[in-house]
């Protein structure tokens, strides 16, 4: 057999006494197609940041293409085929999507007033990879969370690489963009070898022909994907089958009272540059419930959270309500202030500050009482705990999560937007964060989930709101989706228009 590609051998990084990585070893050969799983915390993207180059190990040695890379910068590495994506879309949202690839076209200099005609044929090939041939000239911030997501994957083409890194390149996408991704990944060159990191199972057992379990930094097993799923420690570990769930918003206690809604949306509109997004939205949310909103990729979902918290411009006749008061001629600083918190997608944690920082920053207006404070949201999230003097490259998604809320919880909101909660987490986190969301309402918040999980948004949620063609078009209740869970097939599963920027 021919040497591989890639060896890491006993390869570890560690921050202080935790070790992220603990001596993992691995071959990849050119053309394999192999994914790492794991819980939150396994530290299965610290293992691509070591192969990319952005972390250094603290142990072990990394070969690529016979050469010890351990020393390499980033940048050297890519050049020598190492491409990758991130866990979090990193685009540069003013550009055109045709723009971003042009920046990974090899040969393509930045500095030039006009691209390469070579290069410019290269980045629509890469678009055209992806299915993205029609959105070339749409800024990247004008696209939908999907599209957003393949443009990455077509950015990290473009470069010609001969090992593909992908970061959760399935998180935050409904069902239909899950196989349509899974679909790219089998057509790509044979000769590309891609490593991917991922928590859907079906989505792994559809793309990879071996995969890797990692637990606390460690090798659990590597195996087909029908081995990983019946290995009990892998079941144990990732799948959470000890963890209790958390009760459904029917049969639990709540402790405060649904009434007079808290937040109240009348008339939302809202666009990008001149696209209709969002026509005559309509919410009610009371204190003590979730109200969830569901609908594909596309369809306006972050729009909305944004638009409420005074990230994004609102359209004249908008009218948005906090305890009765006008909140639309707010910005974002003077909702917060008013009580409206918010969760965005993409957690936007700042990147030099440690958690115990993090949770110093949120103040609650003097004539709103605080009725969290830090030991609370420690009690809450006992991994912080652990990790009070780590910045947010150190913690896993699932801990950056934690701290995006428990920094929100801080800030003691009467109104809880969340924007995407689960994205990016191991199904145990997943039922850990209902466990969360559904407390926070028992104690009177009002909660408003946007969220492409449908399971969560219905284990959590009192009542859905279905978003389609920039309108809601149904509003249910949990119970009735229990009853009749055809309901909401063909406004989350079947397209019916262009999609338009989320």
């Amino acid at each position: 057999m021919s040497s591989p590609l890639l060896r890491l051998e006993a390869v570890s990084r560690s921050y202080g006494a935790r070790h992220a990585v603990d001596e993992v070893s691995l071959d990849l050969h050119s053309g394999a197609r192999h994914a790492i799983i794991g819980p939150n915390g396994a530290g299965k993207s610290t293992l691509l940041h070591l192969i990319a180059g952005s972390l250094r190990p603290t142990g072990g040695r990394i070969h690529y293409a016979g050469h010890d890379i351990g020393r390499w910068p980033a940048h050297r590495r890519a050049r020598a085929g190492i491409a990758r994506t991130w866990q979090h879309p990193a685009l540069a949202r003013p550009l055109t999507a045709v723009q971003n690839v042009l920046l990974a076209v090899p040969g393509q200099r930045l500095t030039a007033i006009r691209p390469q005609p070579r290069a410019v044929a290269a980045a629509h090939t890469a678009l055209a990879q992806v299915g993205l041939t029609e959105l070339a000239e749409r800024t990247a911030a004008q696209l939908a969370y999907g599209d957003q997501r393949r443009l990455d994957i077509a950015v990290a083409l473009a470069a010609q690489p001969r090992l593909l890194l992908l970061d959760e390149p399935s998180a935050g996408l409904a069902t239909s963009e899950v196989t349509r991704l899974a679909g790219l990944i089998r057509t790509l060159p044979a000769d590309i070898a891609v490593l991917l990191v991922d928590h859907n199972l079906d989505f792994v057992s559809a793309v990879a022909n071996t995969v890797t379990v990692l637990h606390h930094g460690q090798h659990i097993t590597t195996g087909t994907p029908t081995e990983i799923r019946d290995h009990p420690d892998v079941r144990r570990v990732y799948l959470g089958t000890d963890t209790p769930t958390s009760p459904t918003p029917d049969s639990r206690a709540t402790t405060a009272a649904v009434g007079t809604p808290v937040l109240r949306v009348r008339n939302l509109q809202a666009g990008y540059t001149g696209a209709p997004v969002l026509t005559d939205i309509t919410l009610d949310v009371p204190a003590g419930q979730v109200t969830a909103v569901v609908g594909r990729n596309g369809a306006g979902k972050t729009t909305l959270i944004n638009t409420i918290a005074g990230l994004h411009p609102a359209q004249p006749g908008t009218e948005i309500l906090l305890h009765g008061q006008p909140l639309t001629g707010y910005d974002a600083r003077r909702r917060a202030r008013a009580g409206l918190g918010t969760v965005p997608q993409g957690r936007r944690l700042f990147a030099g500050l440690t958690v115990e920082e993090h949770l110093t920053l949120p103040r609650p207006h003097p004539t709103r009482s605080k009725t969290v404070d830090t030991r609370h949201v420690l009690d809450l999230f006992p991994a912080l705990a652990q990790r009070r003097h780590h910045q947010p490259h150190q913690l896993s998604g699932g801990e950056q999560q934690m701290l995006a809320l428990a920094r929100a919880l801080l800030a003691a909101p009467d109104a809880l937007l969340l924007d995407e909660p689960s994205e990016g987490l191991a199904p145990a986190v997943v039922g850990q964060l209902a466990t969360i969301i559904t407390s926070l309402a028992a104690t009177g918040t009002a909660v408003l989930l946007a969220e492409q999980n449908l399971a969560l948004a219905c284990q959590v949620a009192h009542d859905i709101a279905v978003l389609d063609r920039t309108r809601i078009v149904r509003h249910i209740t949990t119970a009735d989706i229990r009853e009749d869970p055809a309901e909401l097939h063909d406004p989350l599963t079947v397209p019916t228009t262009t999609p338009t920027p989320s």
